[in-house]
């Protein structure tokens, strides 16, 4: 029987304040960068409640049954070996959607939530009336195209992947989603492609989205494989594919992708690029190659060059 936050059952019980600071304690020593917030997301996790119950059940001294306790315990001792915390909760967080996530697919960062404002901003834009077509190319969860999708009213969204694991959660991260979707008029595809291949997503486009392109985002790989990267999950649990950019500094895929985007984009239509902070000059320079005009960096919540924007001035030939 499931217990609420509040109620308690015949066992031992415990103080939430109490857990909340053991399980910071244990996730520091074990090196983890966000102990406090990853210990409240254990608990509500053990507790089938979310981070509100928790803050609620501690304000109101409310005591936490011994099975609870003895979960999160449990869940403690899994995320000390840095199994990253959404494969344990089994849930990622990006803007308004709650996506299923675990071993196969890259795990989406809060960073790279920023792409989509730029997205949403140009087809409020370019298709005030609806009826914007966007390609989410190297979409792993598809958490890009479906946040796109379900933000902007009536909406065709196609999600490109070629990893066949990672293409499996982005099809559970659609079907997770299709009220939001239904309530706003638009729908999401996942297909398997290869984004750095312009022949082959042009070829997805005109399949699924009649050949029309009004925005393509992207979170590629890029990082480079030079042994800087070590976290564990990272290095461990992030697959291999949705990681490594090639080139010595990482930015050979996330050229190809700028390539594929112009091949699809009309004239004036956006490119949304997620890249490392050290790749803005390179990619700029890549975006102007391929027939991108006005091509701008901006930065993340930490004010570190995080992705380019720009719009494609005229297809290659």
């Amino acid at each position: 029987m499931r217990t609420e936050p509040g109620q308690t059952d015949r066992g031992t019980i415990h103080d939430v304040a109490a857990l909340l600071a053991e399980g910071r304690q244990i996730l520091a020593e074990a090196g983890v960068a966000s102990p406090e917030s990853d210990a409240t997301a254990l608990l509500a996790c053990a507790w089938d409640t979310d981070a509100r119950g928790v803050a609620r059940a501690r304000l109101m001294g409310d005591e936490v049954p011994d099975a609870v306790a003895g979960t999160y315990r449990s869940l403690l001792a899994q995320r000390a070996t840095r199994i990253p915390l959404q494969h344990i909760t089994g849930v990622a967080h990006f803007r308004t959607l709650t996506l299923p996530v675990g071993p196969g697919v890259f795990v989406p960062r809060p960073e790279t939530e920023l792409l989509v404002d730029p997205v949403l901003a140009h087809l409020a834009r370019a298709r005030p009336a609806g009826g914007a077509h966007v390609l989410d190319l190297c979409t792993g969860t598809g958490a890009l195209g479906l946040a796109v999708a379900v933000e902007a009213t009536g909406t065709s969204a196609v999600g490109v992947e070629l990893e066949e694991s990672a293409l499996a959660w982005t099809r559970r991260s659609a079907a997770a989603h299709q009220d939001e979707l239904a309530r706003s008029g638009s729908r999401f595809t996942a297909v398997r492609g290869d984004a750095t291949d312009p022949d082959a997503v042009e070829a997805l486009v005109r399949q699924h989205l009649s050949g029309r392109v009004d925005a393509v985002v992207s979170n590629p790989p890029y990082v480079v494989d030079d042994g800087t990267t070590t976290a564990p999950e990272v290095v461990v649990h992030d697959p291999a594919a949705a990681l490594w950019g090639g080139g010595d500094d990482g930015t050979r895929i996330p050229g190809l992708v700028i390539a594929a985007a112009a091949r699809v984009l009309e004239p004036g239509g956006l490119l949304v690029l997620e890249h490392a902070d050290t790749q803005g000059d390179a990619l700029r320079e890549a975006c102007a190659r391929s027939g991108f005009a006005g091509a701008v960096t901006r930065a993340d919540y930490t004010g570190r060059d995080r992705f380019t924007v720009a719009a494609l001035q005229s297809r290659p030939h």
